[in-house]
C-alpha cells in the first residue's frame, strides 16, 4: 500500500508539473511587417516563414516550457506608422523583443526606437549606414548593400562581362545600391558604363533601357523589387535584349517568376536561398514550407522563419525572469545558422555572415545556385 501511495504521489506531481508549465503564461514577441502599401510583397513573403516557425517551435514544447506568442501588426508600409506600433507593443503589451522593417527606412525607424526604448529587434534588412554598426539593441538578417554590390560584380568578372549598365528604383534603396556598386566596381574589373532609373510603380521601362541598350553593356543590373523588377525584365526581353540581367534579393521571390514568366528565365539574383535546389541547411525548412503552402519558399520566407528561431534561440538562453537586456545580451552573443541566415553575432558585430550570400538562377521556373 505505501509503494503504490508513493507511486501515486510521484505521478500526481509530474501531472500538475505539466498542467503548471501548459498554463505558464507565453512569452511576448511583436511583429511589424509591411503587410500592406507598396512594399506589402515584401512584408507577406517575410510573414509565411514566420508563421512556419512559430507552428513548429510551440509544437516542440515552446520556449524553456512557456509558448511563444507573437503579436503581428501591420505598418502600411510606413515608417511613421511602424514606430507608434513599436510604442504600443513596448508599452502595453511588453514585448521581450520585436521582429520587424520590411524594408530600409521601416527597419531604421524601428531601429532608432528600438534604441531608445531599449528593446532588442531583429530586422530582416541589411545595415545601410555605418553608425548602426554601432546600435546595441538592433540585430541585422541581410547582409549589407556593400556586401551584396561586391557579390554581384564578383559574378560579372567571373564571367567576364566588364561593361555593366544599371537601371536602378530612384528611392533610397536604389540610391543606395548604385552607390556600392560605383564604388565596388573598379575592384572587380568591371566599368558601369550607364545609368537609368525607374520607379516602383513603373509600368513600362522601354525609354530607359533603349537609353541604356545604346552603351553596348555586356549584362544589365536591374536594382528593383517586384512587381517593377520583372516588368524591367520583361522590357529587357520585350527589346530583343539577350544579355544576362542581375538582380538584388528583393526581386528573388515568387512573385518574379509569376509576374515575368519565361522572360525571366536566367536571371541571376541575390539570395539566400535555392529553394529548387536547397543547400543541407535549407533542406528541411524547404520540405516543411512547401507542404504547408504548395509553393517553393524564397529568401524573404526564409528569413522570416529564421528570425522566429533567433528570437526563440536567445530567449532559451534566459533564465527568468525575463528582461528586455537579458534577451539583448543573448542576442549579442548567438551563433546560428539557418536555412536563410548564418549569424555569428559578436558585441561590435551585428550584422550576418557574408557566406549567407548565395546566387540563384531561375531556370525552370524555380531558383537554383547560380553557375
Amino acid at each position: 500500500m505505501r509503494r503504490c501511495l508513493v507511486l501515486a504521489a510521484l505521478i500526481l506531481a509530474v501531472l500538475t508539473a505539466e498542467a503548471a508549465a501548459q498554463g505558464q503564461e507565453p512569452l511576448r514577441v511583436g511583429v511589424i511587417f509591411s503587410l500592406s502599401g507598396p512594399v506589402a510583397p515584401l512584408g507577406q513573403f517575410g510573414k509565411a516563414g514566420v508563421d512556419l516557425a512559430l507552428e513548429e517551435v510551440n509544437a516542440a514544447g515552446g520556449v524553456n516550457g512557456r509558448p511563444l506568442e507573437l503579436i503581428v501588426l501591420n505598418d502600411e508600409s510606413k515608417p511613421a506608422q511602424a514606430v507608434n506600433l513599436a510604442l504600443r507593443l513596448i508599452n502595453r503589451d511588453n514585448v521581450l523583443a520585436i521582429i520587424g522593417g520590411s524594408f530600409g527606412s521601416t527597419a531604421q525607424a524601428l531601429g532608432a526606437s528600438a534604441e531608445k526604448e531599449k528593446v532588442p529587434l531583429v530586422t530582416p534588412t541589411g545595415l545601410i549606414f555605418d553608425e548602426q554598426r554601432n546600435w546595441k539593441y538592433t540585430f541585422f538578417m541581410l547582409p549589407n548593400f556593400n556586401e551584396v554590390a561586391k557579390s554581384m560584380l564578383a559574378w560579372a568578372q567571373k564571367k567576364g562581362y566588364k561593361r555593366v549598365a544599371l537601371l536602378r528604383l530612384s528611392r533610397e534603396y536604389g540610391q543606395l545600391g548604385s552607390k556600392d556598386l560605383h564604388e565596388n566596381a573598379p575592384r572587380h574589373g568591371v566599368q558601369i558604363v550607364a545609368e537609368e532609373q525607374g520607379t516602383d510603380d513603373g509600368r513600362d521601362f522601354t525609354p530607359q533601357l533603349s537609353r541604356l541598350r545604346d552603351a553596348k553593356p555586356d549584362a544589365l543590373i536591374a536594382w528593383f523589387a517586384n512587381p517593377a523588377g520583372a516588368t524591367v525584365i520583361k522590357n529587357v526581353r520585350q527589346l530583343g535584349m539577350t544579355i544576362p540581367v542581375i538582380g538584388p534579393l528583393s526581386m528573388a521571390n515568387r512573385a518574379l517568376v509569376k509576374a515575368g514568366g519565361t522572360d525571366v528565365e536566367g536571371t541571376i539574383l541575390e539570395a539566400h536561398i535555392a529553394g529548387g535546389d536547397p543547400a543541407p541547411r535549407a533542406k528541411a525548412f524547404v520540405t516543411a514550407y512547401t507542404k504547408k503552402y504548395n509553393e517553393e519558399p524564397g529568401t524573404l520566407e526564409a528569413v522570416g522563419y529564421d528570425m522566429v528561431k533567433v528570437a526563440a534561440a536567445a530567449l532559451a538562453k534566459v533564465s527568468p525572469p525575463y528582461t528586455r537586456d537579458k534577451v539583448r545580451d543573448a542576442l549579442s552573443t548567438l551563433k546560428y545558422t539557418g536555412p536563410g541566415s548564418v549569424l555569428s553575432y559578436s558585441p561590435g558585430n551585428n550584422e550576418p555572415s557574408p557566406e549567407t550570400i548565395l546566387l540563384v538562377e531561375v531556370k525552370g521556373g524555380q531558383f537554383v545556385p547560380a553557375r
